[in-house]
């Protein structure tokens, strides 16, 4: 004959009224049972035919676009629509004409830039030590819009890896190659 016990746990209801926030205000404790009550996921992860979020966001060989700059210019990584993650360095020397060496990744719409990381140099005397910045982000173009490096002067540094994590619409994309067995 089942049995049921009611569970009075104040850390486990706040788990729960985290996790299903519908179930706020209920008002009832939580219960458990000694009869097993088998559960059936229905959800595409445990069929197999979706990857986990966490995995899909991987970068990986065939996905992964990488930008390297040591000169002066402008280096288009991605123009593409959808949602990217990327890691950088961006690096200048101090020395020479302050601001004149710099780094920076920004979107382009066909009009104009916006700035997403930038580094100049500050400082017009010896000895000349590197600047650098390093970090990680996620960035979501448009149609039209372009993820560039540009560098201007004689000592700038970029190096960018960039790859999709879901298309323009907000669904995620598996890492280029993999594919379920």
């Amino acid at each position: 004959m089942p049995e049921i016990t009611t569970i009075t746990s104040e850390s486990l209801q706040a788990e729960v009224r985290r996790l299903l926030p519908s179930q706020r205000g209920f008002g009832s404790d939580l219960e458990a049972q000694n009869v097993i009550v088998p559960i059936v996921d229905l959800t595409p992860t445990a069929e197999g035919s979706s990857l986990r979020e966490d995995l899909q966001t991987a970068v990986s060989f065939g996905g992964v676009t990488a930008v390297t700059r040591t000169t002066a210019g402008t280096s288009v990584a991605v123009n593409t629509p959808g949602f990217y993650k990327y890691n950088f360095i961006l690096s200048v020397l101090s020395a020479g004409t302050v601001g004149a060496n710099k780094a920076i990744l920004q979107i382009y719409d066909g009009l104009g830039t916006k700035s997403i990381h930038s580094i100049q140099n500050n400082s017009d005397g010896n000895p000349e030590e590197p600047q650098t910045i390093i970090g990680t982000g996620t960035v979501f173009l448009r149609t039209g819009d372009d993820f560039r490096a540009f560098a201007s002067g004689n000592d700038p540094y970029i190096n960018l890896s960039i790859w999709p994590i879901a298309d323009v619409n907000g669904n995620l994309i598996n890492p280029s190659g993999f594919s379920f067995e």
